[in-house]
């Protein structure tokens, strides 16, 4: 579906197709609105990454509009998030942070920081992430999957209710909105799951590092 499909769609719903009260322009922000809060509640936008790692360099940007990062990989191997106390525990005693092949890494102020500080340049640094959409205009795709696209039109039609002062029915539409968040969120649990039953992991099984299981 496209933001133009999905405009239109919402004002079918709506009854306003000839109605100029609603600008395109609107219901495109309000549509970056709506994708963006199924992003930042449910995580439904997934994006991966590459760069290349530079000599000598720790620090690396995260990549653009990223929420939040679920798995790194330093040439095919994953990093261990590690929190500030760890990367102490690392580094006491040493008056310079080793350079080597990254093992761990941890995120501030929108930066990844990898330990030890690679040796080598052009070795692919891989970020799996969750993001934020970009601007939504006339030529953009929707970012959320397809089986999101509907119900953003509830999200429409409340601002479009709201506007109009109709209360009874910006309700209607704000309830089913909260609920397609919390379908969202549902879906996206059983979506990770996979066709793996749920289960709690057997710290005896998994790999040990320096600072713990992995």
């Amino acid at each position: 579906m496209t933001p133009s499909e999905l405009s239109e769609y919402a004002r079918q719903q709506y009854n306003s197709l000839n109605d100029d009260f609603f600008t395109d322009a609107e219901l495109y922000r309000h549509i970056w609105a709506a994708q963006a809060e199924l992003a930042r509640k449910a995580l439904v936008i997934e994006r991966t990454y590459t760069a290349s790692s530079v000599a000598s360099q720790a620090e690396y940007e995260y990549p653009t509009n990223t929420i939040a990062i679920k798995r790194v990989t330093y040439n095919s191997s994953k990093l261990m998030p590690i929190s500030f106390r760890e990367y102490d525990s690392l580094v006491q005693n040493t008056t310079t942070v080793p350079t080597g092949t990254p093992q761990y890494y941890f995120v501030w102020e929108e930066t990844m920081t990898l330990y030890p500080t690679p040796d080598t340049s052009s070795y692919t640094i891989k970020v799996w992430s969750y993001n934020e959409p970009q601007e939504v205009s006339v030529t953009s795709t929707l970012e959320v999957p397809s089986l999101w696209h509907l119900p953003m039109a509830d999200y429409l039609c409340w601002k479009k209710a709201t506007k109009d002062k109709n209360l009874a029915a910006a309700q209607l539409y704000k309830d089913n909105w909260d609920q397609a968040i919390i379908d969202a969120k549902a879906w996206q649990r059983k979506r990770l799951r996979g066709d793996s039953f749920s289960s709690v992991t057997d710290l005896d099984v998994v790999p040990i590092t320096v600072v713990g299981a992995g």
